[in-house]
């Protein structure tokens, strides 16, 4: 479960409860320290699981997250670079540090960590302009457990994964759809036998005609034709041909095609429209089989 707080949401914390508004009122993430619930795809009827597969996002995410030990461990801003201060930060008594940063990351980060709860109260890297901080801050104050659990309707990690699962599968239905009205819809079977059938077309341009499309062995793309002909970069082997309107180029992954089945495939896709610029591109690496 992924949890982006933007700038502006209310935010309860009790221990290892935690609730995340936005500002209107609508629930982002509500965590009773057992179950968590994660309002992104559904303000209505959250996705439920354990809180150990939370996981933030966004520049706000680290007033949110608290570290545990093992995050001090490395070198992602773990190493104080000076003192330790005691300062009054947004109307609380804190203590604020410097953190040097990683060899990867070329500024330090300065931390506000209020006294009293321990709850990091801000960030900034001065140098990169980047930081977050809350703001209207009360402490101490008794919070409602209610707060802090969901008892409406939920999505378990299974229905959830089920929704994923019909909605790629929808995706595919359409672009395949789409591939045998503007394509062709008749099975793309040649010789060796190989199935050129595409299962996903992963790109389609309705105002240009190309498209990529894909199934577990093979792939078929097409481009409008070109002055200099179109040759795809590609790990796999490629036959490339050009037609009077479109430069196509086909693979199958784990065979290699020979002249005939090249003119199946070329008849099924473009019956009797003549071909030129034909040619087999092999990638870096492999040499050509005669």
């Amino acid at each position: 479960m992924m949890v982006v707080a933007r700038d502006g949401c209310r935010v309860w914390r009790n221990g290892e409860r935690l609730r995340v508004d936005q500002e209107d009122g609508r629930p982002i993430f509500i965590t009773d320290g057992v179950k968590a619930w994660d309002f992104t795809a559904d303000p209505e009827r959250p996705r439920v699981g354990p809180p150990d597969r939370v996981r933030y996002l966004g520049r706000n995410q680290f007033l949110l997250r608290r570290r545990d030990a093992a995050d001090w461990a490395g070198e992602d801003f773990t190493r104080p670079v000076g003192p330790v201060e005691e300062v009054e930060f947004v109307g609380r008594a804190c203590w604020t540090v410097e953190l040097a940063p990683p060899p990867n990351k070329p500024t330090p980060l300065r931390i506000w960590v209020d006294i009293e709860s321990g709850q990091m109260l801000g960030y900034r890297s001065e140098e990169a302009g980047v930081g977050a901080q809350f703001v209207d801050l009360h402490v101490g104050e008794d919070i409602d457990d209610a707060r802090f659990v969901w008892d409406g309707p939920v999505y378990t990690p299974e229905q959830h994964q089920q929704i994923q699962r019909e909605q790629f599968e929808a995706v595919k239905r359409a672009q395949t759809e789409w591939f045998a009205e503007t394509v062709t819809a008749a099975p793309i079977v040649v010789r060796v036998p190989i199935d050129f059938t595409p299962d996903a077309v992963p790109f389609s341009d309705p105002e240009s005609g190309a498209f990529d499309a894909m199934n577990r062995n093979t792939s078929i793309s097409r481009r409008p034709r070109s002055e200099e002909g179109w040759a795809p970069r590609s790990g796999v082997l490629q036959y490339v041909w050009s037609t009077p309107n479109w430069d196509w180029a086909a693979a199958a992954h784990d065979a290699d095609l020979d002249d005939e089945a090249i003119r199946d495939l070329q008849q099924t896709l473009h019956p009797d429209d003549p071909v030129d610029r034909q040619q087999r591109v092999d990638p870096p690496g492999r040499g050509k089989v005669g």
